[in-house]
């Protein structure tokens, strides 16, 4: 598989995933694939695009706009995934920002899925939340 080949299976994953659009985000997984979300290990797609919907559907019904937005560039060995998720809540905004790093097999499916908090945004989200009124479990 070409890095091209990758890139563009990287940006198929992100843009399903922005458009909550489950089941192409899951064609993209290997059976094993593996995702550190920070918390856990999953793996699996079916545990995997659990944990993605299980997100989308809690912002959904908690907040009163979520604009999910990616980018993606190589990193290394695989592909950095910037998340962007533009959130609105009691007429309040605020944008949250984290990254993920994709890992290939030579089939073109994604391995590994390492999330990564970036300094501050979680501090930042927690304070949006309290704010706003949003309670949110662990």
């Amino acid at each position: 598989m070409s890095e091209a080949d990758a890139l563009a299976i990287a940006r198929r994953f992100a843009s399903a995933l922005d458009r909550c659009d489950f089941a192409e985000a899951a064609g993209c997984l290997s059976a094993d694939c593996r995702y550190q979300t920070g918390r856990a290990t999953l793996t699996g797609p079916v545990a995997i695009i659990a944990s993605y919907r299980e997100s989308a559907e809690w912002g959904s019904h908690n907040l009163d706009r979520v604009i999910y937005e990616s980018e993606v560039s190589q990193d290394g060995d695989g592909f950095r995934v910037l998340y962007i998720d533009r959130i609105t809540r009691r007429g309040r905004t605020h944008e949250y920002r984290c990254c993920q790093r994709l890992t290939f097999n030579k089939a073109g499916r994604i391995t590994r899925i390492v999330h990564e908090e970036l300094p501050g945004e979680r501090e930042k989200l927690d304070a949006f939340f309290a704010e706003s009124g949003v309670q949110r479990g662990n």
